[in-house]
């Protein structure tokens, strides 16, 4: 009865903190219904007086781990040596761009095929420009005690890991993507995998793959939090918020890690304005057209914003070029220009989804 109530305190400190305890990937890895993950519990009581924990250890260039592991956690001495050597393939494989080794590597039940895996690398090398350097940033080895996903926090960067389901111990490497443009971030998940029929399929396994953009015109999340507070000290207010949140967009959970400054972040833009004062703010420069939606917008020199506007009759070429400019024109009048880049606007007919792009296109008016 005791286990159960701190179970339920647990989840519920970690549904008003908004950290995710399960995700796709958790379900593909251990191929668990959610109500199996529900049910499923600890059968020794010895476990509740360990302490889930994260230890972050540095990897080089070339893939070899500098810290040591804890040795407690391994029973046999070849576990530690297939864990180095699966982190020593990876960062190789990485490196090189081998998608059908990194194919090979993935757990089973993830079904990921070369191919895949050669279109994600492609689309990594398009947005970030290459030349690319890629190398690991940090491995984090996890420590769940008995294969519960709560969330884990780790001392780098105040990062949360989410775990995958029922693995003891397992790891997220950290990979830093090095570009002409920007920066991203790509984590990495291993899980050991029994090789139980000793067919040799065995050992440590790729259980997701996810990359994060983690700077904007060369800046990065903190970069960006000093940017808005200078902004605010200012005066500028309105490019402030803004600033606040292209921080927010690169620290946004990505299901699996989440950072412990996103909710600081969210905080600080929204004590200057809620983001429902921010669009009233905002709807005041549309220049006749109701403005539907606003959003801060990542421009190659900074931060910008995006207007969404509804039409009431088609505009030519000429018309939109006009109106776009003359919203611009209204918002640097306005002094509320200041520290952004410029304005795009999208023009959305009657009845069309705002999730999608306009149809009717738009334009960019830089500051």
């Amino acid at each position: 009865m005791w286990q159960r109530a701190t179970e339920r305190r647990l989840l519920r400190r970690l549904a008003r903190r908004g950290i995710q305890s399960f995700s796709l990937a958790v379900m593909l890895c251990s191929g668990l219904t959610p109500e199996a993950v529900f049910a499923a519990k600890s059968s020794k009581n010895d476990k509740a007086s360990q302490q889930k924990s994260c230890q972050v250890l540095t990897v080089s260039p070339a893939g070899k781990l500098i810290d040591r592991l804890p040795l407690q956690d391994h029973s046999k001495g070849d576990d530690l040596k297939d864990f180095e050597k699966a982190v020593e393939s990876l960062v190789t494989a990485f490196r090189k761009g081998d998608s059908q080794a990194l194919a090979a590597m993935f757990h089973p039940r993830l079904k990921m095929t070369a191919a895949v895996v050669a279109n994600q690398l492609a689309e990594l090398r398009a947005r970030y420009v290459e030349p690319m350097d890629i190398s690991p940033l940090k491995l984090l080895w996890l420590d769940t005690v008995d294969g519960d996903p709560a969330a884990i926090p780790c001392d780098f960067d105040a990062a949360v890991v989410n775990p995958l389901y029922g693995y003891k111990n397992q790891a997220s490497i950290l990979f830093q993507a090095s570009g002409q443009l920007d920066i991203a971030r790509i984590m990495i998940g291993l899980v050991p995998m029994p090789d139980r029929d000793n067919k040799g399929v065995g050992g440590w396994k790729i259980g997701y793959f996810y990359s994060q953009q983690w700077t904007h015109a060369g800046k990065d999340p903190l970069a960006w939090i000093q940017t808005a507070r200078a902004a605010l000290n200012q005066k500028h207010p309105y490019a402030s918020w803004v600033q606040f949140d292209v921080a927010e967009k690169l620290l946004r959970s990505n299901g699996f890690a989440s950072y412990a400054a996103h909710e600081s972040v969210i905080a600080e833009r929204d004590s200057i304005m809620s983001a429902k004062d921010w669009l009233a703010e905002t709807g005041k420069y549309s220049e006749g057209l109701r403005l539907e939606d606003a959003v801060s917008l990542l421009v190659p020199r900074g931060a910008g914003v995006l207007f969404k506007l509804r039409l009431v009759k088609e505009l030519s070429t000429v018309e939109i070029q006009g109106h776009c400019k003359g919203i611009a024109k209204v918002l640097t009048q306005a002094k509320l220009s200041e520290g952004l880049s410029g304005i795009r606007c999208a023009y959305y007919r009657p009845g069309e989804s705002l999730l999608k792009d306009s149809v009717t296109g738009g334009l960019f008016v830089p500051f």
